[in-house]
């Protein structure tokens, strides 16, 4: 009977700290995000280039922040969330003109898109 309770705690524990785990890992991406951009001095100029000759962002992203991207999103079962608009909404604090950028152009917003949908290929290996 005690074991039965002591395993109703612990799987109970368990889903707490999914539950917990699930809903910090969009902050986790932001900051994931915004260090990437700050570190790496992403300029708005450089993003406008890569818009313009259609260049992936992948092989700009360091293997420490993709490692990092990927245990996050090991977390959750699925990173639907992980939008182009939330992605604007993420580096709108601090790379206000980088997200004026995707907000104005839809060429721009067209390849964060691809970009987006790229990263989440690499995360989950599709």
């Amino acid at each position: 009977m005690a074991s039965m309770v002591l395993d109703n705690i612990k799987d109970s524990a368990r889903s707490t700290f999914k539950n917990v785990m699930s809903s910090q890992v969009p902050i986790i991406f932001k900051g994931m995000l915004n260090e990437f951009l700050r570190r790496d001095n992403i300029t708005f100029g450089m993003m406008v280039a890569m818009v313009e000759k259609n260049e992936s962002l992948l092989p700009h992203l360091t293997p420490e922040i993709k490692h990092g991207m990927r245990r996050a999103a090991e977390m959750v079962p699925d990173i639907d969330w992980f939008t182009v608009d939330w992605l604007i909404e993420a580096i709108r604090g601090e790379h206000k003109a980088m997200a004026s950028l995707f907000l104005g152009w839809k060429k721009g917003r067209n390849w964060l898109a691809r970009q987006i949908k790229a990263i989440k290929a690499e995360m989950y290996g599709n």
